[in-house]
């Protein structure tokens, strides 16, 4: 599969296209074709390692927000079938109002 990711330093110059085999979803998982991706200043911060020690560590895929297909589910997973169409969210536990500390506490990826 294709993917961009930041390789070697943390820094936007450091986006690249790479090649990656795809992976197999583990127990709970989900393994999405991602149709669209959008990069927001939030990337562009991860992108400087704007976050710190939270942003994580190299290679790092840094995508926010997304549009994708399910391919594939793993065992224990009921509330997804190949083939639904899904918006993945970075911050899991926000679906709408203002942000708390539990909220908060539910990104992917760094803060």
């Amino acid at each position: 599969m294709k993917l961009f990711q930041i390789q070697d330093e943390w820094s936007p110059d450091h986006l690249k296209l790479s090649e990656a085999s795809i992976p197999s979803p583990g127990p709970r998982e989900v393994l999405l074709e991602m149709k669209a991706a959008s990069l927001n200043y939030r990337d562009l911060v991860v992108l400087r390692r704007g976050y710190g020690a939270q942003t994580g560590t190299l290679p790092l895929i840094p995508v926010s927000d997304g549009m994708g297909v399910v391919k594939e589910t793993g065992s224990g997973v009921s509330e997804f079938s190949e083939g639904d169409r899904v918006c993945p969210l970075f911050m899991q536990n926000w679906l709408a109002g203002s942000p708390n500390r539990k909220k908060i506490s539910s990104t992917l990826g760094g803060p």
